[in-house]
């Protein structure tokens, strides 16, 4: 009896680091965003973590920023989800939690995410933009968007006159 619990425990086992994916128990770093000089970044969740504890810096589960924070996406791998943080902030914590070294709030704010969009708040897509910091891919914040999609529709509005004889 006791050599059938033991089969089965070590079965049960097996299974479980079958069936669950390795970086769950390792702490290998995975690419989460290219800087705007082409510096790669790469975290491990631990160093989220620590990021995440850092000021001014918030996990979120939506890219919901103000107009001067960006809101970086997380691989699967870390869980998913949103570094938010103002450009200077994030820096300043990925400098201090040594994920990388001598990063810049410009070089945050025209970086490209490994999994998805950096959306950023009008502030700060604004900024990139007049820098032409074209290396990164940002979605200007919702308030941006709406402005320019509404001085569009301004901008091209035309008007019919129709005559009556």
């Amino acid at each position: 009896m006791k050599m059938r619990k033991y089969f089965i425990g070590i079965s049960i086992a097996f299974l479980i680091t079958v069936l669950i994916p390795s970086t769950i128990f390792s702490q290998e770093a995975v690419p989460v965003m290219t800087l705007a000089d082409g510096t790669v970044v790469n975290m491990s969740s631990a160093q989220l973590s620590a990021l995440a504890s850092q000021p001014g810096i918030t996990l979120s589960t939506t890219p919901v920023v103000t107009a001067t924070q960006v809101a970086v996406p997380l691989p699967a791998s870390l869980g998913g989800g949103f570094v938010v943080a103002e450009p200077a902030a994030l820096a300043a914590g990925m400098n201090t939690v040594g994920i990388s070294t001598g990063v810049t709030a410009a070089g945050v704010a025209g970086a490209s995410a490994a999994a998805g969009t950096i959306t950023a708040g009008a502030s700060v897509a604004g900024a990139t933009a007049a820098a032409a910091v074209g290396t990164g891919t940002v979605a200007a914040g919702a308030a941006a968007a709406a402005a320019a999609a509404a001085a569009v529709a301004e901008a091209t509005k035309t008007t019919t006159t129709t005559t009556h004889h």
